[in-house]
């Protein structure tokens, strides 16, 4: 009798004493579709895809309901010198991308804000060589800043209810 007092006490014990809570989990949406829009002001066309195609990825699933979840992000883009000489032929350029992003549901705004990024890379004589490191530089920020945006609106605690 005493040692099954103990257990079922240490049991007890056990299971509400563990808090552990995921931070970000794909049930704040449910099974609903999030739209998502981009909006750039030049021909990024490439990375707009690729940003689009990564946010779908995290958001949405085959099992989701249309609904009138949209997620509105603007995204832009400047380059500008940093002033370093590493030689009399390369010196250096800084990519940055600018994000802001809106989160809307039937009723209005849910949550909204900003981020920025910043990238360098060697700019040459070689004309090709630059077309690529800026390039590949903005397809890594713009992989980078979905991912942050992603976790940022999943990690959200809203102070209203979501209507779908």
């Amino acid at each position: 009798m005493k040692k099954n007092f103990f257990c079922l006490i240490l049991s007890i014990f056990l299971i509400n004493s563990c808090s552990y809570k995921p931070l970000y989990t794909k049930k704040n949406f449910g099974l609903n579709k999030i739209d998502i829009i981009i909006k750039s002001k030049g021909k990024y066309e490439n990375n707009v895809v690729l940003m689009k195609n990564l946010l779908d990825k995290k958001f949405n699933s085959r099992a989701s309901k249309p609904s009138n979840l949209k997620l509105v992000i603007s995204l832009d883009r400047r380059v500008s010198n940093l002033g370093v000489n590493k030689d009399l032929n390369t010196f250096g350029k800084r990519v940055t991308i600018f994000v802001n992003y809106s989160m809307y549901d039937k009723k209005g705004s849910l949550t909204k804000g900003s981020l920025n990024h910043s990238s360098t890379f060697n700019f040459s004589a070689n004309d090709y060589a630059n077309i690529n490191s800026l390039e590949d530089s903005f397809s890594k920020l713009v992989k980078h800043a979905s991912e942050n945006i992603g976790t940022l609106v999943l990690a959200e605690s809203f102070s209203r209810k979501i209507y779908p």
